[in-house]
């Protein structure tokens, strides 16, 4: 068994990352795997040495192929023993595009969180077999001892943090709405956004964030002064994965009020930190995350206003999960007074990262590849079939 796996592992983003993940584990497992990459952005970044090292493998002889890219971009090859998509959404169907038509060529399909493979395969008509394949990491660098930040406007206070994108889909004004409802100005608390908009600039990154925030504060109109409230902390620029670790060991509460996610590499990040995660009860924080963290109640909303994305994903037809401010808030509260409760939490999720180590989810790869947990093969053919008839 010789696998070719194509993806965007070179592209620096939270997708790249999870390619790589994934190549290092089947790697881990003892499999015999080429990487090959495709570019979506501008970006080469640089790739872990043992990448760089299967990269020089040659691809003749490969006999499975595990394309993990935009489905519209996959192609089915009859010359090999098995054609594998690997591919995420975080809406509930994909009706407004061509997925299902290219995944439904396919042998199989690979999905890192249970939603995608029960309810978005039937809603979408998908009817090709699905496997649950979790991300994988290098649990190791969770074990390390991190340097804190240096910033006094953070000493003494309480974090509560977020790092990823900046997107209609992050939904990050919702977190500057709890944060300043919640928390009165007295209150020992503070906020850390790392962000960054995809194509951007630090200072346009930056810049967009502080008109986000002069909005939030007009529009809550809690104060007669902006400089009443809380100052949040934007840091924008360009930082090392070393530093990331540091944001994470520097902070307390991670917070993701995200209309969905697929996975959510940060949160995964900050849970076997042990930083008690908020976030909606959907997709891969679903899976993963147990009670190493706080679930905020949402609700089921039309996509709306995702225009910095393909014209036909997040459409208005398709649905996410919009966080509920109130219980957001009520969890932010919660993790900040009640420590014990806060503590046991840290624990739980420190000890739920071990369960995704490359070579915990290289072993899963290597069963899927030679069929051997056929039990977890998700087929929705007749269920779909269910669908239609309940339906006419």
């Amino acid at each position: 068994m010789k696998v070719l796996y194509i993806g965007c592992y070179r592209d620096g983003t939270g997708w790249a990352h999870a390619a790589q993940g994934y190549i290092l584990s089947l790697d881990a497992a003892g499999i015999d795997v080429v990487p090959r990459f495709i570019k979506l952005n501008e970006n080469n970044s640089k790739v872990p040495r043992r990448i760089a090292e299967l990269e020089k493998k040659d691809d003749k002889g490969c006999d499975i192929v595990i394309q993990h890219v935009l489905p519209h971009q996959a192609k089915f090859n009859g010359n090999l023993d098995k054609n594998i998509c690997l591919y995420v959404a975080e809406t509930d169907h994909c009706r407004n595009n061509i997925w299902a038509e290219r995944i439904n060529l396919m042998d199989e399909a690979w999905v890192p969180n249970t939603f995608m493979a029960e309810e978005f395969c039937i809603n979408s008509n998908i009817i090709t077999p699905h496997r649950v394949l979790p991300h994988a990491f290098d649990v190791s660098k969770y074990q390390k001892q991190y340097e804190p930040l240096e910033i006094p406007y953070l000493k003494d206070k309480f974090v509560f943090y977020y790092i990823g994108e900046i997107s209609r889909r992050k939904n990050i004004g919702a977190l500057l709405k709890a944060f300043h409802l919640e928390f009165a100005p007295d209150e020992e608390v503070a906020i850390l956004i790392k962000g960054h908009m995809p194509g951007a600039s630090a200072n346009e990154s930056l810049s967009h964030l502080q008109e986000m925030s002069h909005k939030v504060k007009d529009g809550l109109k809690i104060y007669p002064s902006e400089e009443l409230y809380h100052k949040e902390l934007f840091v924008c620029d360009y930082i090392s994965e070393e530093e990331i670790m540091q944001i994470h060991a520097s902070c307390d509460c991670f917070v993701s009020p995200s209309f969905g996610e697929a996975w959510g590499i940060p949160i995964f990040d900050a849970m076997s930190m042990g930083k008690t995660p908020i976030c909606v009860e959907y997709g891969g924080p679903k899976d993963f995350l147990g009670d190493g963290g706080y679930f905020a109640k949402s609700r089921i909303e039309n996509c709306f206003g995702a225009i910095d994305t393909f014209e036909d994903m997040y459409v208005g037809s398709e649905n996410w999960c919009s966080i509920d401010i109130n219980s957001l808030r009520q969890s932010m509260r919660s993790v900040y007074e009640n420590k014990e409760e806060r503590e046991r939490k840290a624990s739980v999720g420190i000890n739920n990262s071990y369960n995704y180590s490359y070579l915990n989810v290289g072993k899963k790869m290597q069963q899927a590849l030679v069929g051997q947990d056929d039990k977890n093969l998700f087929n929705k053919q007749s269920k779909i079939k269910e669908k239609h008839l309940i339906k006419w």
